[in-house]
């Protein structure tokens, strides 16, 4: 291990990289993440040159291990507190059981003064956490819709069933068509009264709606923030002309990737605020801010949105939500996965019934 170089990524170092190609050249074949992220995360307001917003492990030119970091600021009766999101950590299979995932792990803890917040803990990092002092937060369920019949899990669960493959696929297509004409009819006559306007950037009178849904927010929110968040230049689209020259753990490079952001209008007042992230098949909500009385307006807004984009799977972090396109609409399976955030002990916050919205600390 004495070729392995372990890195403590700056924003200031970061800037240094991006003009000497420094992670991107020919010889990379996996990147921590795409230039345009780079470039991306240097735009955020909250983080200062010498925070650290990764942990990369270098075995000559093979990327052998990351943790991605996001510096924020996290709402507390004292001021805001500067924060770190530790959402990606990644370590090479060849030395899953080595000391480097310990090693850089307890780097990425010192390199951030240990003020780190988990958004999702998975199953391959849990055992590590359960030995460390991290306190459980914002338990809550993960909806994963899927709106047909997912040939590849089929193929994988029974690989008898690869020889009619391509018979499986067209009746894929079929069962998601059938299930998109369905769910169109169920939003067909409430469509007709409400109408959008599509965000790019938020100005002063869009923010004057969203923000008054934000206020409540672990993670305080403000215009340039939301801003930021659904940039679409910090994603990079691909073509089977124009595919990306290396590999990309953070999943933000893709033939179709996209922000979709815009307001829900009713009887010209604005009723809501909904942001997807399209990428692949996948329909990610980030944001459906409503009060109770437009719900259903903005759901039909929601789903109208879904259906156009042709996608298969809408995954979601608000429960209420969840429950209510569960209830509403049809798909041929739902998986609802309980999930649970993360806070260092050493955070200067009570955490005790902290919610954990599905618009806070999601950087992808």
């Amino acid at each position: 291990m004495q070729d392995i170089k372990i890195t403590a990524l700056t924003k200031s170092m970061l800037a240094d990289a991006l003009e000497q190609n420094l992670y991107w050249d020919a010889k990379k074949k996996v990147v921590p993440f795409s230039k345009p992220k780079a470039k991306w995360l240097l735009k955020n307001e909250r983080i200062e040159n010498d925070d650290v917003c990764a942990i990369l492990g270098y075995e000559n030119d093979e990327l052998i291990s990351f943790i991605y970091l996001v510096p924020d600021y996290l709402k507390t009766k004292n001021g805001l507190k500067k924060v770190f999101w530790s959402n990606r950590w990644w370590v090479h299979e060849k030395y899953e059981n080595s000391v480097l995932p310990t090693y850089t792990k307890t780097l990425s803890l010192n390199a951030t003064n240990k003020q780190i917040l988990v958004r999702y803990v998975g199953s391959e990092t849990i055992e590590y956490y359960k030995k460390q002092t991290f306190t459980k937060f914002g338990k809550r369920n993960k909806y994963i819709f899927v709106f047909s019949l997912d040939y590849h899990l089929i193929t994988n669960k029974i690989k008898a069933l690869k020889t009619v493959s391509p018979l499986l696929k067209i009746t894929a297509r079929c069962s998601h068509f059938s299930i998109a004409v369905f769910n169109k009819l169920k939003i067909y006559k409430s469509k007709k009264s409400i109408a959008y306007k599509y965000l790019e950037t938020i100005d002063d009178n869009d923010w004057e709606f969203i923000k008054k849904h934000c206020e409540n927010d672990l993670i305080p929110k403000s215009k340039s923030y939301l801003n930021w968040q659904i940039d679409n230049q910090q994603y990079l689209e691909t073509s089977t002309t124009n595919k990306a020259p290396y590999k990309c753990l953070l999943s933000s490079v893709s033939h179709k990737i996209h922000n979709r952001s815009f307001l829900v209008i009713n009887k010209n007042k604005t009723i809501g605020f909904i942001s997807v992230l399209i990428r692949d098949n996948e329909f990610i909500v980030r944001y459906f801010l409503s009060n109770q009385t437009n719900y259903n307006l903005c759901l039909t807004a929601l789903m109208d949105h879904f259906i156009t984009s042709k996608c298969t799977y809408i995954l979601t972090d608000d429960e209420v939500l969840g429950k209510h396109i569960k209830l509403k609409f049809m798909s041929t399976y739902v998986n609802i996965k309980e999930q649970f955030s993360l806070a260092h002990d050493t955070i200067d916050f009570n955490f005790d019934g902290a919610i954990m919205k599905q618009q806070d600390g999601y950087f992808e």
